[in-house]
């Protein structure tokens, strides 16, 4: 499981330190879900569902991206509420994993 875990650079030999993609992923949905006019798409119930609205991936230069499928309140203004998720996502995961470098990618999906 290699893969699932961001490891940190652990500069006193103590052994290794990761995090794991689905604590990514839920600082992520947590941090969408509390911009007003926003929310995050619900997961598609189907019996083989692959759809996840928020997802973490690891890329091979150390960066996490984040991609996150929301849903927008009617009457709100696009542009502004995907800055503010950005935002408010890049918070989170500064806030609980300061040095990691990631990047947040944010689909509206529909407007409702």
């Amino acid at each position: 499981m290699k893969r699932d875990y961001y490891y940190l650079n652990n500069y006193t030999n103590g052994g290794e330190m990761g995090i794991s993609r689905h604590a990514f992923e839920s600082i992520a949905n947590v941090a969408a879900n509390e911009v007003e006019g926003a929310s995050v798409s619900k997961r598609k119930t189907r019996l083989f569902s692959l759809e996840y609205p928020v997802k973490a991936s690891f890329r091979h230069d150390g960066k996490v991206e984040l991609q996150l499928d929301v849903t927008i309140q009617k009457g709100q203004a696009v542009k502004d509420i995907c800055l503010q998720i950005q935002e408010g996502v890049a918070s989170a995961i500064s806030m609980m994993c300061e040095t990691v470098p990631f990047s947040v990618e944010v689909k509206v999906i529909s407007v409702r």
